[in-house]
């Protein structure tokens, strides 16, 4: 299915996207025009999705994606190509994202769930090893420091702990 999704490594650019992958609550997106190196992941109801058209509506333009393997000039031929026909994914699809907390409320040692940014395909058992104001520090269990990250505590790559059983992703095991 084709829906709208910003381009994770130019955010002000909103692209075309295939879902070429779902685990869980969780879409794979392949920005049409780009290969399979750069496929990003993104919740279902995240706010970097929308419905076909959107953007039309809101007076913006689509963009090629960064890296686009044609010449720029094709753009507008290749959009009416990769559309026409198209499945798009209908606007019951897309829900609003969740209010984001008001405050930090993390504190050293308590378990989660979380992507390994290194390999965002990955949910891993984590632990927070530290907190400093509005970030917090992930550690992955059984895993030495190569994996571990700082995000802010409103994350939407960390999770509660039983998070992929109710969404049916796959928990990773802890290394060794």
């Amino acid at each position: 299915m084709k829906v709208e999704a910003h381009d994770p490594r130019n955010v002000t650019s909103v692209c075309i996207a295939t879902v070429v992958g779902i685990s869980g609550a969780r879409l794979r997106l392949r920005l049409d025009g780009s290969d399979d190196k750069n496929d990003f992941w993104r919740l279902v109801d995240s706010s970097d999705i929308q419905q076909i058209g959107t953007c039309e509506k809101t007076g913006d333009m689509l963009q090629p994606p960064l890296g686009f393997r044609m010449n720029a000039s094709s753009w507008p031929m290749f959009l009416l190509r990769t559309l026409n026909g198209a499945e798009m994914a209908p606007a019951t699809y897309f829900k609003k994202e969740p209010q984001k907390p008001s405050q930090n409320l993390f504190k050293s040692g308590l378990k989660l769930e979380a992507v390994d940014k290194k390999n965002p395909f990955l949910i891993c058992p984590a632990t927070v090893g530290d907190v400093k104001g509005d970030e917090i520090f992930i550690t992955f269990d059984g895993w030495r420091g190569a994996f571990d990250y700082w995000c802010k505590y409103d994350s939407r790559d960390i999770f509660p702990v039983g998070w992929c059983s109710i969404t049916g992703d796959s928990l990773q095991p802890p290394g060794n």
